[in-house]
């Protein structure tokens, strides 16, 4: 798995207010995050999405989003998915999702409360965004979690590589620009 992302509530107006996401409009939002997505991630690269991508509750919908974005995907459904999607082959759509990089076992689901309890390893979520940053911060290492919402990445995918020079750090970090200040300050 190259590259992580969560939430990215495309088409979603009241998302903006929510999360104090910073774009005028729906349309700036949805263009500017497609574009971080492709500028990010090639056609062959793998990524884990970890669901809600559009408030859009037609397969279609969706679908049509999909076709915009580069990657070879595996889909956490999120609790704004449409649930027909797991039928359809174009992407893989899970429930929950094990791998391991460098040597860090990981275990995504969309939402904290469903994890099946994986002490060994580090849980990636998304589902809270950036609304409740003390208790579901970027890299929360008491809990051993990852909140990889789109509002914690500055908008855009995050490298799994990068993601565990974060964790080497052993530190918990409210978001990328936080991680990113330490990394630079230790090289």
């Amino acid at each position: 798995m190259e590259y992580l992302i969560s939430d990215l509530h495309l088409d979603h107006d009241n998302i903006i207010d929510y999360c104090d996401r910073p774009f005028s409009s729906v349309e700036e939002m949805n263009e500017t995050i497609v574009e971080n997505w492709n500028d990010s991630i090639d056609p062959g690269d793998e990524v884990l999405y970890g669901g809600d991508l559009t408030i859009q509750s037609s397969a279609s919908a969706l679908l049509d989003w999909l076709d915009e974005l580069n990657g070879e995907i595996v889909f956490v459904l999120g609790n704004h998915d449409n649930t027909v999607l797991e039928k359809l082959d174009r992407v893989q759509f899970v429930r929950e999702y094990q791998f391991e990089y460098r040597g860090v076992p990981f275990h995504a689901v969309h939402d904290p409360a469903d994890d099946p309890s994986n002490p060994k390893g580090w849980l990636l979520h998304g589902h809270h965004h950036n609304n409740w940053p003390g208790q579901f911060p970027l890299i929360d290492h008491n809990n051993r979690r990852v909140n990889f919402s789109v509002e914690l990445l500055d908008y855009k995918p995050l490298n799994t590589d990068r993601l565990v020079d974060y964790l080497a750090c052993g530190e918990q970090f409210s978001d990328r620009t936080a991680a990113e200040r330490v990394l630079e300050a230790r090289s």
